[in-house]
């Protein structure tokens, strides 16, 4: 890997971790992702104009593959924010990153793309599934069921089930759109980095429709305005900045890697990165389990990544 790729993804660890601390401290409604959404949008939007030769070349096929990256990022949103009101950081946070590791093979097979896993994907998969049913728990010698109880697990996984569908979605989009770059921009060197910034722009807007559909349809208009009115805007505008950075860093370290796999092994240091904040930002009460439930999830997460 090259210390490009790292610098990037080191980067994007540490605002990843923040963006989602900084939610949790607000315990925010939909609404506060809705206005993150938008930022993101209003952020990369230079960048679209900018690279507006870029920009044409966009395939008609992920522009429709857009309308379901949004439908996903607005679950992942949704269950976000459900989880950080219902629940602590140190165990929703692990729990949502981790779960998509599971489903994602599941889903490939199902739709005919996936592969044969190997005895280290395997194994690493097990890893991260002890680490979820450990982080919960309280102490070691109360190991029971009851510590799911709540509603923050259902969020979570619904987090996990976003993250999952707009992670596929996304990986088919930009595979198509960078082709299409590379045919039509031979001799553009910035056409690498611009397509997957013009992608999150575009991705963010699609975010925000979908958030605000949902919102518009479940809460009716008078609530949404009043869920906007209440949010902190100043924490929601660095946290849609601290969304849209640390996904555009990771999309672009994809271009500086010899091995995607590395790029997928290294964003786990989000997680890490995350139970300090938890602690020291958030004062949650980190326990045992905690540490121990997300060293396992990052040692399986990293596992799957090298072995993939």
């Amino acid at each position: 890997m090259s210390l490009t790729a790292l610098l990037f993804l080191v980067v994007s660890a540490f605002v990843h971790a923040g963006w989602n601390a900084l939610g949790r401290r607000t315990r925010p409604a939909v609404a506060f992702y809705l206005v993150a959404s938008l930022t993101g949008a209003v952020v990369l939007a230079p960048a679209a104009v900018l690279w507006h030769a870029t920009a044409a070349l966009i395939p008609g096929v992920v522009l429709l593959l857009l309308i379901p990256a949004g439908f996903f990022q607005m679950l992942y949103f949704t269950g976000l924010a459900g989880a950080y009101k219902t629940g602590d950081m140190s165990v929703a946070y692990p729990f949502a990153r981790a779960l998509p590791v599971l489903l994602v093979p599941v889903v490939t097979t199902a739709l005919g793309h996936g592969t044969r896993l190997s005895p280290f994907a395997l194994g690493g998969m097990v890893g991260v599934t002890i680490g979820m049913l450990v982080i919960p728990h309280a102490s070691f010698s109360t190991f029971s069921w009851s510590a799911f109880r709540g509603r923050w697990p259902a969020f979570a996984i619904l987090a996990g089930i976003g993250t999952t569908g707009y992670s596929i979605v996304d990986n088919a989009a930009l595979n198509i759109y960078r082709h299409a770059v590379a045919a039509g921009a031979a001799n553009d060197s910035s056409a690498s980095i611009a397509a997957p910034v013009i992608y999150g722009f575009f991705e963010s807007l699609s975010a925000a429709l979908f958030l605000l559909a949902a919102g518009l349809l479940i809460r009716g208009p008078r609530r949404v305005a009043a869920d906007v009115r209440s949010i902190s805007t100043r924490d929601a505008v660095a946290a849609g900045i601290g969304i849209i950075g640390a996904y555009v860093l990771v999309l672009i370290a994809y271009g500086f890697a010899d091995n995607v796999s590395y790029v997928v092994a290294f964003r786990q240091m989000s997680l890490p990165i995350g139970l300090v904040l938890a602690a020291t930002f958030l004062r949650e009460r980190i326990t045992w389990p905690r540490v121990i439930g997300t060293t396992l999830i990052v040692a399986g997460l990293v596992t799957v990544g090298f072995a993939g």
